[in-house]
C-alpha cells in the first residue's frame, strides 16, 4: 500500500530499495544553521543559500506535553498524545509525535524516529507522520 507523509518536505520515505526513513533539512551555506522542515531563508543569518542536510533518527527526549486533542482532522484522539521536542544526534531539535507505545516519557530517555499511519484515502493510499519510538537498543 503507498503512503505519503501529511504535509511535502517533512519526511522522505523509505522506498524498498535501501532509501531510509529521514525528516528532511536543510543547512545555511552561510552560518551553518540546520533547519526540520527545510526554509528558503535562514532564520539566523537571513542567508538565501540552503543545502540538503542529511538528519540522524535517534535522539535524546528534550521536553514533552500531553494534548488531548486533534492537530487535524483523522488523527488519533482516543486517548491523547504526547508532542515531543528531540534533541537529535548531531542536532538540531526538532518536533514530532511520541509513539502511542510510550505510556510514560522521561527526559533523557533514547528515541528513534519512525512512522505512523493517521488515516487512509479512499484510494487507499496510507498518509503518516513521523514520530518518535523508545529505542531500548541504545537507552
Amino acid at each position: 500500500m503507498a503512503k505519503r507523509a501529511i504535509e511535502p518536505g517533512l519526511l522522505r520515505l523509505p522506498d524498498g530499495e535501501g532509501r531510509e526513513l529521514r525528516l528532511c533539512a536543510n543547512r545555511c551555506d552561510g552560518c551553518g544553521v540546520v533547519f526540520h522542515p527545510p526554509r528558503p531563508v535562514c532564520l539566523a543569518c537571513h542567508g538565501r543559500a540552503m543545502s540538503d542536510a542529511p538528519l540522524e533518527g535517534a535522539g535524546t527526549l528534550y521536553a514533552f506535553t500531553r494534548v488531548a486533542m486533534a492537530m487535524r482532522p483523522g488523527m488519533r484522539t482516543e486517548r491523547g498524545y504526547w508532542v515531543a521536542h528531540v534533541d537529535l544526534d548531531g542536532g538540531p531539535r526538532v518536533q514530532g509525535l511520541l509513539a502511542p507505545d510510550v505510556a510514560e516519557p522521561r527526559i533523557g530517555m533514547r528515541l528513534r524516529l519512525g512512522i505512523e499511519t493517521v488515516r487512509v484515502e479512499e484510494s487507499g493510499e496510507e498518509i503518516v507522520v513521523h514520530h518518535f519510538a523508545a529505542d531500548e537498543a541504545r537507552a
